[in-house]
Formats: structure tokens, C-alpha cells, sequence
């Protein structure tokens, strides 16, 4: 039992000798927990963005971009790499604001409502990065498979099936996109979760 049940326990108790603990008590520790939270995901999200870019580092510096930086596919590579640290950055913005916006917080209005504006901002950086690798991958791949010199100098007897390379294709990319799911549903599913546990105490406070 966390520390907010055995206040929320004590707050309940009507028997002598126990000190009965008021609502700004409770909502002073609903509001510590929302604020670390949050402070959390802010963290994690700048430790994804070093993560992130100190394997397009490492991978750069192995070469293995080499391969697909061809005429086109450079620049496809330098705007991708452009809009996705653009979005890391823009994401790590908004969750610092949420942070200090909860952290000011001075009433259980508008605490909730500030809930569900961080709940909703880590929904929107989900699907923002799902769908941006999902876009990049498929044009990524397309362009090996298709365009690369590799592929196309090859006689067309050692060429497999289109429908086998293209379902190939599209596995290896449901695969990449589910395991990037499923990290974030287990870091920063678990970190939501908790706030709409604060959110649904907040409404009972308010009751």
C-alpha cells in the first residue's frame, strides 16, 4: 500500500486518537505524486532523445547509412533525420511545460485538467513516432529493394517474387513497429496509468 492509501485510510478514520488528516493534506499528495510523475516522463523522453541519437550516431560512423545515402535517398535521410529530432525536441518541450505546469498547480480543477492534458500530450507523441517510423521504414525499404544498384544490376531470374519481397517487407516493419508500441506502452503506459489514478482520486476528492 502506497503512501496515498495509508493517508487517504487515516483521512477516513473517525476514532479518538487519530489525527484526521483535511483535504488539502490529500490533495497536497496527489499533487506531489502527478508533479514526480510527470517529471519522469520528461526524463525519459530526454533519455529516448539521447538514446536515439547516439545510434544514428554509431550507425553513421559504422557506414552503414552508405548503402542508401545515393543521389535522393541522402536527402530523404537528412530530412528524416531533421523532422525526427524535431519532433523529439518538440515533444520534450511540452512535457517540461506540463511539468511545471502541474507543479504550480493550485487547485484539484485544475490539476485534472492538467492531467489529461499530459495524459493526452505522451498519446500524441505515441502515435506521432509510430506513424513517423512506420512512413520512414516503408519508404527506407522500398528504396533498398527497389532502387538501390544491388537490386536492379541483378539478373531478373535471381529476383524473388514481388508479393514474397513485398509481404517480407511489410513483417519486418510490423515487427519494428509493434516492438517501438511496445516500448512505450511499458514505459510510458505505466507512468499514464498512475496519473489517471491521481485523476479518478481527484474526482473523488471533489465529490
Amino acid at each position: 500500500m502506497d503512501e496515498l492509501e495509508l493517508l487517504k485510510k487515516d483521512w477516513k478514520k473517525q476514532e479518538g486518537g487519530f489525527p484526521k488528516l483535511s483535504y488539502k493534506e490529500i490533495y497536497s499528495m496527489i499533487l506531489k505524486k502527478s508533479s514526480s510523475i510527470v517529471r519522469w516522463i520528461f526524463i525519459i523522453s530526454i533519455i529516448e532523445f539521447l538514446l536515439w541519437a547516439s545510434l544514428d550516431i554509431l550507425v553513421r560512423l559504422n557506414g552503414m547509412y552508405a548503402k542508401v545515402e545515393q543521389p535522393g535517398m541522402d536527402t530523404f535521410s537528412l530530412i528524416a533525420s531533421v523532422i525526427s529530432y524535431s519532433i523529439l525536441i518538440y515533444f520534450i518541450t511540452r512535457f517540461y511545460l506540463n511539468y511545471k505546469k502541474i507543479e504550480a498547480t493550485d487547485s484539484a480543477k485544475v490539476l485534472m485538467e492538467n492531467i489529461i492534458k499530459t495524459r493526452r500530450t505522451v498519446k500524441q507523441y505515441i502515435w506521432v513516432n509510430i506513424g513517423f517510423f512506420t512512413i520512414a521504414m516503408i519508404v527506407t525499404m522500398g528504396y533498398i529493394l527497389f532502387f538501390t544498384e544491388e537490386f536492379k544490376n541483378q539478373p531478373v531470374g535471381n529476383h524473388p517474387p514481388i508479393w514474397i519481397v513485398l509481404v517480407g517487407t511489410l513483417i519486418l516493419i510490423a515487427v519494428f513497429v509493434a516492438g517501438i508500441a511496445l516500448f512505450y506502452r511499458l514505459i510510458y503506459g505505466i507512468l499514464t496509468r498512475r496519473l489517471k489514478k491521481n485523476y479518478k482520486e481527484l474526482e473523488r476528492l471533489e465529490i
